[in-house]
C-alpha cells in the first residue's frame, strides 16, 4: 500500500512539475508577448505624436484698419458726448436768464437726451464698459437736474436752478461720473491706439 501511495505521489508530483514547467514557459511567452505588443504601441504612440503637426505659435489678431478707425472715431465721440451731455457744459449753452426753473429743467434733460440718442449706434464700437458708463452719465445727470429742480419754490427762475446745480458739482466734485467716464473713454482708446 505504501507503494501506491508512493508511486501516486511520486506521479502527482512529476504532473506538478511538469504543469508549473509548462505554466512557466506558457507565461513567460505570455508576458515576452505582452511586452512586445506594448512596445510596439508606445512606438505606434511615437510615430503618431511626432508625424501630428505641432500647434503653430499664436498670431496676434490681425487688426482690420477700417474696424479700427471706426473704433477710434466712436470713442472720439463718446468723449464729445461726455462733455455735451456735463452739467456745466450744459448750463453754460442755455439762456439760463431768460427760462424758468422748470422751462430749464426741461431744456437740460431734452438736450441729454438728444445728445444721447444721437451717438446711441456708436455702442457698436466702444466696449460695454464704455458704452455702460455712457449710459449711467446721461441717467445720473438727468436724475440731478429732476431732483434739484424738485427742491425749488414754485416761480423759480432758471438762474435758481443754476445756481443749485453749480453749487452741488462745486461741493464735491466726484458727485458726477463725467471725469470718471471720460477717463474710461480715453484709455480704452488709447489700449487700441497702443
Amino acid at each position: 500500500m505504501d507503494t501506491i501511495y508512493y508511486y501516486l505521489f511520486g506521479g502527482a508530483a512529476v504532473v506538478f512539475i511538469a504543469l508549473g514547467y509548462y505554466l512557466r514557459v506558457k507565461g513567460k511567452k505570455e508576458l515576452l508577448e505582452e511586452q512586445r505588443q506594448a512596445a510596439l504601441q508606445e512606438q505606434a504612440l511615437r510615430q503618431q505624436q511626432t508625424a501630428a503637426p505641432q500647434p503653430q505659435p499664436r498670431r496676434a489678431p490681425t487688426v482690420n484698419p477700417e474696424m479700427l478707425r471706426l473704433q477710434l472715431q466712436a470713442y472720439e465721440r463718446m468723449t464729445i458726448l461726455c462733455e455735451r451731455i456735463g452739467l456745466n457744459n450744459l448750463l453754460g449753452r442755455l439762456p439760463i436768464n431768460q427760462l424758468s426753473a422748470a422751462e430749464l429743467q426741461n431744456l437740460m434733460v431734452q438736450s441729454i437726451k438728444t445728445e444721447f440718442e444721437y451717438n446711441v449706434s456708436q455702442q457698436l464700437y466702444v466696449s460695454n464698459a464704455a458704452w455702460d458708463g455712457v449710459k449711467n452719465l446721461k441717467e445720473q445727470n438727468i436724475f440731478i437736474i429732476n431732483e434739484l429742480a424738485s427742491t425749488l419754490p414754485q416761480g423759480a427762475t432758471g438762474a435758481d436752478l443754476s445756481k443749485k446745480i453749480i453749487e452741488l458739482l462745486s461741493h464735491d466734485e466726484h458727485v458726477s461720473l463725467q471725469n470718471i467716464v471720460a477717463t474710461l473713454i480715453n484709455n480704452e482708446a488709447k489700449q487700441l491706439m497702443g
